[in-house]
């Protein structure tokens, strides 16, 4: 039996726990991950030859797969992938895998066993080059099982708020803010139930850190709401949890929407869609043109100041 972590990286690992090699190809990692995300639905060949090998023609991009598949196979034993018609799936009695787990704690309402299943996000730090729209599907999944675990949070939280179990639930909340911590919500949440603790120090604390966060990562003060909030807590004031449900202002200081990631240089949305590393490209080339529109004013304000001497 094998175990597969996608959850804050890629990761294989034998009985005992021991670390298995990473597979010869990259390809065959990304197959391996897409088909430990996709569960017992499977995925179509046609699909994975799509994503991940997009610009070869039809005989190379089966032989690849092919490849990748022999890799796998290799790797983990024949029978680790199953082959029904053209849909290909993960052998659960043979591979496991932490982001099935998820999925399936979730279903079965175990909240807390799916929110110790997620160890980050999906594939973090993983990128296949040449493949766009693996990487655009791995943005997508990365967002959705980040969201999910979030909600458990939440849920988790409010349990346990409802039991009378205030050290618990501010576990919980710390949690979301890790998951979360530009979420101005999670963050007051969290600040609410130390408070509620009788642990003002902390909770003021939370606020400080998320405050010069907000400054040093988007450039943006905490809204009114929020800090209208804070200073409450500050007096020794207690916040209860109806006036912090419905309430639109509280995310205001949100980052952008999934796949909108934030250049930190100019603090501007970046185009929705982008890869990684078609991310940090777009970065530096606008950070190049920046400087040199910089760099032709200068020259400009010499050649003036040349003539009018």
């Amino acid at each position: 039996m094998y175990r597969l972590r996608v959850l804050g990286g890629f990761a294989l690992e034998g009985q005992g726990g021991t670390v298995i090699p990473r597979l010869p190809q990259r390809r065959a990692e990304a197959v391996l991950a897409m088909l430990a995300v996709c569960g017992d639905v499977g995925c179509t060949r046609e699909r994975l030859i799509a994503m991940l090998w997009p610009e070869s023609d039809e005989a190379h991009s089966r032989h690849g797969l092919r490849d990748a598949l022999h890799a796998i196979r290799h790797a983990l034993g024949k029978d680790a992938v199953v082959s029904v018609g053209d849909v290909l799936r993960l052998d659960p009695s043979a591979i496991q895998s932490d982001v099935h787990e998820f999925g399936q704690a979730l279903k079965a309402g175990r909240r807390g066993d799916a929110v110790r299943a997620y160890g980050g996000p999906l594939l973090d730090g993983f990128h296949v080059d040449g493949a766009v729209e693996y990487e655009r599907w791995l943005d997508g999944e990365r967002s959705r099982l980040a969201r999910e675990c979030s909600e458990a949070l939440v849920q988790l939280a409010h349990e346990a708020e409802a039991a009378g179990a205030r050290t618990e639930a501010a576990g919980w909340w710390a949690r979301a803010v890790e998951q979360d911590p530009l979420n101005s919500h999670f963050v007051l949440q969290h600040v609410r139930a130390l408070a509620a603790m009788r642990d003002r120090a902390n909770a003021i604390k939370v606020a400080d850190e998320h405050a010069r966060r907000l400054r040093d990562e988007l450039d943006l003060d905490q809204d009114e709401a929020v800090l209208d909030k804070i200073q409450r807590v500050r007096r020794g004031e207690l916040i209860t949890p109806p006036e912090l449900m419905a309430e639109p202002a509280l995310l205001a200081a949100r980052p952008p929407r999934p796949g909108r990631a934030v250049d930190p240089l100019s603090g501007r949305p970046d185009p929705p869609g982008l890869p990684a590393r078609e991310r940090e490209q777009y970065r530096v080339l606008r950070w190049i043109l920046w400087v040199a529109g910089i760099a032709a004013i200068a020259v400009v304000a010499a050649a003036l100041r040349s003539c009018a001497a």
